[in-house]
């Protein structure tokens, strides 16, 4: 599910790799995970989504037509049109693997198109974008949150269950997006 605290805070096409540390830092379970693996999770999570990126675009033939690229996935996109805004913060899209639709949240994609002069459709292809990472995470390439884990709770030396770092798939959609619109897409020019 793609959010943001703010729309200032979300820069076109997507955040670059300078703004994953501080993506990583938003996370619920940012202060269980040691100083020292910070920089390196963050670095692995942005080239899984990078070599993602590469993969779905060879594979795609370059094809920048990512309600296509769903279809042919076997995914609907369901839209909806309101400003789909939780607590303080605004959502512009949503996957749900069991059922395999991805839901645009019209005019949240709107407002976003607006502040980052775009027109709607290319707003509406790089959510689907980022969305598509997400699909890739449940069904091919593994949820990047878990390739991190952290306790769930420790109690002195007891450390009880294991959680994943959500950050860490949302950096990974970010860097697909970011790879397949700023480096992929530009070697075709």
């Amino acid at each position: 599910m793609e959010s943001v605290e703010s729309m200032e805070d979300f820069i076109f096409p997507f955040p670059g790799r300078e703004l994953a540390d501080q993506e990583l830092s938003y996370d619920l379970c940012y202060k269980k995970i040691p100083e020292r693996d910070r920089s390196v999770i963050v670095e692995r999570a942005w080239q899984k989504g990078c070599q993602a990126a590469r993969e779905i675009y060879e594979k795609y033939k370059g094809c920048m037509d990512f309600k296509k690229i769903l279809e042919e996935s076997g995914l609907t996109v369901t839209v909806k049109d309101v400003d789909y805004v939780a607590g303080t913060k605004r959502y512009f899209s949503d996957y749900v693997s069991g059922k395999k639709t991805v839901t645009l949240y019209l005019k949240s994609v709107q407002m976003w198109a607006e502040q980052n002069s775009l027109d709607l459709a290319e707003a509406e292809n790089l959510i689907l974008c980022h969305e598509y990472f997400h699909f890739l995470e449940m069904n091919q390439i593994g949820r990047t949150s878990k390739d991190y884990q952290v306790p769930m709770l420790k109690l002195g030396p007891l450390k009880i269950g294991q959680t994943g770092i959500h950050a860490l798939s949302e950096i990974g959609a970010h860097a697909f997006a970011h790879t397949y619109y700023c480096e992929l897409a530009e070697r075709k020019e």
